[in-house]
């Protein structure tokens, strides 16, 4: 997709400075003018196998502005022939002039289009949406992102995301917009500099901004998405959260079917796919230490209630296949063990304790719980590490009575986790020579007996493709520093219906041309 020019860029310039505090915008960040005033494009997301959320947003509105009526359309085709569901919905100042539409009446696993119009004739971009498959399905394929820094890079794995006609979702499992910018990864930074949000008003502007981003507007278009926060995407600080505005723009913003209205810091919710799988949405931050539950002092990653929500969740499924969509890693990174002239983050055991690291015993009765209720086929989808890495999930992996590392023996489950989409990782820190990354991956695979395999200095994009005999991970990875119509493959990896652990021989050789034009 080309930038707008001559007098199309004139009026974006002023719609954005109308809305926006920003005066002078980087490379590729411009509103969509052909579809004024839908400008910020469409989205599609949390399906489910009759109905799907439909997102749109009426740019140029403020808290004067009467609400606006749009009219939906859902149709089988992209030119509007068969309609299988219409309505309309109102924007309001009350939600920054988003709309939300649970459209409903529809069929199990199809590919359905829509648009919204304006009460003057005008219509918006036409969306793609996928609703979820029944009994009946026997394969699905997803991307998995995550950490999406507009100031970090550039969006090229969103729009390769967007090109693939053979993945159904995305899934994005947190900090889909970041609330600072990192000091070594200016790359697309508008001016004036931009701050922190600290209120709702900042927050909204924040994910306004973000919808500047063409790739990021073609993947919303195009995929429908099961979207969680993180961090940089909320008011959490130091361990709580401390505002609930960041929570309340997240939804506006996303094409999300809010689980419990009253209770609006409640992301966690479950898709079923017929007896193929079911896909669990975590949030192992806004309630972590909430009660104590299995001991005085002991506390629970996910909270009392979330805890016992979860492991119903796993032992009512009837489903094959148990896909976990999880903030941060859930396998261990152990760092005890590392060379000494290696100054390592952490508190000397764990890389990362801030984690599931720092809840070892919580991780550890949530293992024994899968293997003590013959649980099979637990997946977690995993991001927050800009980093790639494909692990078995034991409780002690330098155990040799307890896990095998030849033949992944005593593994309850695996992980996948995706490296970011664009935020920087060690090829960008500036204390680190790319030369050395290897060798920090060979350190991290020796103390770490669970890892199959580590990639520390991409980014890009995971495809997890599931049906009733095997769960494939491939790695796909793009360019960050500048803009690219390329991607590369790197590695894919299996595990097999009820074995619990990778296959021990990963693909390497998988052949698709790099340029999808």
């Amino acid at each position: 997709m080309k930038r707008p020019k001559g007098l199309a860029l004139f009026f974006a310039g002023l719609i954005m400075q109308s809305i926006s505090a920003q005066q002078t915008y980087p490379d590729n960040i411009y509103a969509d003018t052909a579809f004024a005033p839908f400008y910020y494009g469409v989205a599609s997301g949390d399906p489910l196998q009759d109905r799907v959320i439909l997102w749109t947003k009426i740019a140029g509105k403020d808290s004067s502005t009467s609400p606006v009526i749009l009219q939906w359309q859902v149709a089988t085709d992209s030119i509007f022939k068969n309609i299988v569901s219409s309505g309309e919905t109102t924007c309001s100042a009350k939600h920054d002039f988003t709309a939300h539409v649970d459209a409903s009446g529809l069929q199990e696993g199809h590919h359905y289009y829509y648009r919204f119009k304006t009460p003057e004739g005008k219509y918006s971009q036409t969306g793609r949406a996928e609703t979820l498959s029944g009994d009946s399905a026997k394969h699905f394929k997803l991307a998995l992102v995550s950490c999406s820094s507009i100031w970090s890079g550039y969006f090229n794995a969103y729009r390769k995301i967007a090109e693939r006609d053979d993945v159904d979702f995305v899934i994005h499992v947190g900090d889909y917009i970041y609330d600072f910018v990192d000091q070594n990864e200016q790359v697309r930074v508008p001016a004036p500099f931009p701050t922190e949000p600290s209120n709702l008003t900042e927050w909204r502007a924040r994910h306004t901004y973000y919808l500047l981003d063409p790739d990021l507007r073609t993947a919303r278009q195009n995929k429908t998405w099961i979207a969680e926060w993180d961090n940089h995407d909320t008011h959490y600080r130091h361990g709580q959260l401390t505002g609930i505005e960041g929570v309340q723009a997240f939804y506006e913003y996303l094409p999300i079917r809010i689980p419990d209205t009253t209770q609006i810091d409640r992301s966690y919710r479950s898709f079923h796919i017929g007896s193929l799988a079911d896909i669990d949405v975590v949030d192992m931050y806004l309630f972590r230490d909430q009660g104590e539950e299995y001991a005085p002092g002991k506390k629970t990653i996910f909270g009392n209630v979330q805890d016992a929500w979860f492991k119903h969740e796993l032992v009512s499924s009837k489903a094959t296949w148990h896909l976990i969509a999880n903030q941060e890693m859930m396998g261990s990174w152990l760092s005890q063990g590392a060379p000494r002239f290696i100054h390592l983050p952490g508190d000397g055991k764990y890389f990362d304790p801030k984690g599931w690291d720092g809840y070892n015993e919580d991780r550890n009765r949530l293992y024994h719980f899968i293997d003590s209720n013959h649980i099979n086929n637990f997946v977690a989808l995993t991001g927050d590490m800009h980093m790639s890495f494909v692990n078995d999930l034991t409780t002690d992996p330098k155990n040799s009575k307890v896990y095998h590392k030849r033949t992944g023996k005593g593994a309850v489950g695996v992980e996948v986790l995706g490296t970011s989409i664009s935020r920087g990782g060690m090829a960008e820190h500036p204390e680190i020579p790319r030369a050395f990354i290897p060798l920090i991956e060979s350190i991290s695979r020796t103390l770490n007996p669970q890892e199959r395999w580590v990639h520390f200095s991409e980014h890009g994009y995971v495809t997890v493709d599931v049906t009733p005999e095997r769960c494939v991970a491939e790695f796909w990875y793009t360019p960050i520093l500048y803009r690219s119509d390329t991607e590369k493959f790197a590695r894919g990896f299996t595990v097999k219906n009820g074995v619990n652990h990778w296959e021990r021989k990963s693909n390497k050789n998988r052949k698709r041309s790099t340029r999808l034009n």
